[in-house]
């Protein structure tokens, strides 16, 4: 994808890490049946997810309805992104029960239930999750992109790095 602008760019390359950690999730926990044992390898894998989605998924939704819908909307495009912060609202609301079901299962392992639980909400997350991204790779990057001008690049370039 060829982005002349910073700001999607950083969009676009967090959809991607986004991504390959889905990929993952898939690998590490929805292909796997049977509950696991408690392991160092699988908590760090959990450990890991848990920042993604507290972290970086989260500041990556802050930073997009803060700094970027504001942009769509001052360009006519409010209605773009009043959908994607609802699908951000459902998408946090899986993220939360992900870390506390993570967290319930740290001190002794996961029972079978509670891998159940934790398994349907991780495949959650990557349907709802991907077809978010697959959403702003297709509408919002290019329309922000037609938006854009240096200045204003320059400006949500800024405020992802605070």
């Amino acid at each position: 994808m060829s982005l002349k602008y910073s700001s999607t760019r950083i969009l676009h390359d967090d959809h991607m890490a986004t991504v390959a950690l889905l990929t993952e999730v898939e690998r590490v926990v929805l292909a796997r049946q049977a509950t696991p044992a408690q392991d160092h390898q699988m908590g760090r894998f959990i450990d890991r997810l848990c920042k993604a989605v507290d972290g970086e998924i989260s500041g990556h939704f802050d930073f997009e309805e803060a700094s970027v819908f504001p942009v769509l909307a001052e360009y006519g495009m409010a209605d773009l992104g009043d959908l994607l912060i609802e699908e951000h609202h459902v998408l946090r609301n899986v993220m939360n029960d992900i870390v506390a079901g993570a967290s319930a299962a740290r001190a002794n392992g996961f029972s079978p239930e509670a891998w159940g639980a934790f398994r349907r909400l991780c495949g959650e997350l990557v349907e709802r999750l991907t077809s978010h991204i697959e959403k702003e790779e297709r509408a919002l990057i290019p329309e922000l992109e037609d938006a854009l001008t240096p200045e204003v690049d320059t400006e949500l370039a800024a405020h992802h790095d605070l």
